[in-house]
């Protein structure tokens, strides 16, 4: 592992190399390309189904919303299935070499499809809280529903509108698996992979070069939060809000079902077709025929009963989900209550301490954490280097914000009386919490439960960098037969398709058990 001095010369390597400033450059580009078509497909689509009449709103809602629920590089897969220029099940239909995905479009065009969701939730948010008399006094005044969303909507929502726009920028950037699967084989280069590139280079040089990357990126990500920081802040925007009646809905008249039909039709293109394509590979025999007699369940037997990876790969994904859920819960509960039931001194940065590191893109998480615990910057050697500690550790520390907010919102509904009520009859503060916050947290315990074990059951960017041999997860396991190990194909959609399957029956659960307060 690193041994050496780290200092200013591997940031003039970078500098000195092309390919890497061209990534940093590559970065950019796909992360405000990725802002600017999710803010295309959001805005539009949060103020159909706020502030109209159209058809089945409340399911389109929920429909819309399901990509944020699955692992962008799930989507990656399912495009590259459906847009190969050779093999590609749409250029086998309309020709082959109609579409590549392989392109700086293809790279942008799948992100948006999940990322879009960031600025679409935070869009629904800030419509559902805001006061719509102003829009209805616009009306009444004889301006049009355009005019209407461009002079009064728009300018009332903007601080969400920005701080989800920042938000899919650095999601773009520090993204991994989509730039890893579609950028690399057409020569696109971004920060991550070439972060990835010299990890794996096992060198010290590439080592700490990839650490120059990293706070590169760490950069990056600072500004950005900064930014959004500095347009949310009280001063610069202030929203309506407040207590009223529900908006009257726009009559769409006669254009009401062409809308329902071409917001039925992105959803298709959006969620469905990427579906189906992993799910016709999986089927398939041979990647390229769509025939039925081509059509079969060979893929699933030997996945799970000819590759030993899976096996050890989904008890490992299981096993780390699990334990990083139950000890992320466990923290998130005892810092929630100090922040929300206490008048400690300093409780405030709890939540700013929490929420750092889920701030902080994957990769640059992931390298700080080998750096810390292989190289004695700590003063001693911590050797946990290559084991399924330190995996669980990084999924703790990205990820106990859900847990913490989530646990804050319980807390945050619950009077005091009842725990004054304990405290007066004696009881001690382990009782109370026993017999009156517990009992009464549980839903809220629950969904933060399942809110942390969902992504960390699918994880990839931070695992790719900190798991070794032997150590395979779901995420890494799928990496690997899409990019290397599975030459026939077909595998990697086997493992999709159950990703996704345990992604949905989660979310369900969460739903029911928080009576639709979280999930989608």
């Amino acid at each position: 592992m690193p041994a050496g001095v780290f200092d200013l010369k591997y940031f003039l390597k970078i500098f000195d190399n092309n390919t890497t400033l061209l990534a940093i450059k590559n970065t950019m580009t796909i992360s405000l390309g990725t802002a600017f078509l999710s803010t295309l497909m959001a805005l539009p689509l949060s103020w159909l189904l706020t502030r109209t009449n159209v058809p089945g709103a409340k399911k389109l809602r929920s429909w819309f919303c399901l990509p944020y629920a699955i692992p962008p590089y799930i989507g990656a897969i399912a495009w590259i299935y459906l847009a190969n220029p050779t093999t590609g099940i749409l250029n086998i239909w309309l020709g082959q070499g109609t579409i590549n995905i392989y392109t700086y479009g293809g790279l942008i065009w799948v992100m948006s499809c999940f990322f879009y969701t960031f600025v679409l939730l935070s869009l629904l948010a800030a419509l559902d809280r805001m006061d719509p008399s102003l829009e209805e006094a616009a009306r009444l005044s004889g301006a049009g529903p355009l005019r209407v969303f461009f002079q009064i909507t728009v300018p009332i929502i903007m601080p969400a509108l920005l701080s989800g726009v920042l938000l899919v920028v650095l999601a773009a950037a520090a993204s991994f698996g989509v730039p890893a699967m579609i950028g690399n084989p057409a020569s696109i280069y971004l920060v991550t992979t070439r972060i990835y590139t010299f990890m794996k280079m096992g060198s010290v040089s590439g080592t700490y070069t990839a650490g120059a990357l990293s706070i590169i990126l760490l950069v990056l990500a600072v500004i950005v939060l900064w930014a959004n920081q500095r347009l949310t802040s009280k001063g610069h925007f202030k929203t309506v809000g407040g207590k009223t009646s529900r908006p009257s809905l726009i009559d769409l008249g006669p254009f009401k079902i062409p809308l329902l039909i071409f917001m039925g039709l992105s959803f298709v293109v959006i969620f469905i077709l990427p579906l189906g394509g992993i799910l016709v590979t999986a089927l398939s025999k041979v990647q390229g025929s769509l025939t039925l007699e081509n059509m079969g369940f060979q893929n699933f037997h030997k996945i799970f009963f000819e590759t030993d990876e899976t096996p050890r790969a989904l008890w490992n994904s299981t096993k780390l989900a699990f334990w990083a859920a139950t000890i992320a819960v466990t923290f998130g509960m005892i810092l929630s209550y100090i922040v929300q039931k206490t008048k400690v001194r300093g409780r405030g940065i709890v939540e700013i301490l929490a929420s750092l590191p889920y701030a902080t893109p994957g990769t640059v998480l992931a390298f700080a954490f080998i750096l810390t615990f292989s190289s004695g910057i700590l003063g001693f050697s911590i050797p946990l280097y290559n084991t399924i500690y330190l995996i669980a550790m990084a999924y703790i520390a990205k990820y106990l914000n859900f847990a913490l907010r989530t646990c804050g919102d319980g807390f945050g509904q619950i009077d005091d009386v009842l725990a004054e009520a304990a405290r007066v009859s004696g009881a001690s503060w382990l009782m109370t919490m026993r017999t009156i916050w517990f009992p009464l947290m549980k839903p809220a315990l629950v969904a933060s439960w399942f809110l942390v074990f969902m992504p960390c059951f699918s994880e990839l960017t931070m695992t790719i960098l900190l798991s070794g041999p032997g150590l395979e997860t779901l995420g890494t396991l799928i990496f690997q037969l899409q990019e290397y190990a599975d030459a026939s194909g077909g595998g990697s959609a086997v493992l999709a398709l159950i990703t996704i399957a345990i992604v949905a029956i989660i979310n369900f659960t969460v739903k029911t058990v928080s009576k639709g307060k979280y999930g989608l």
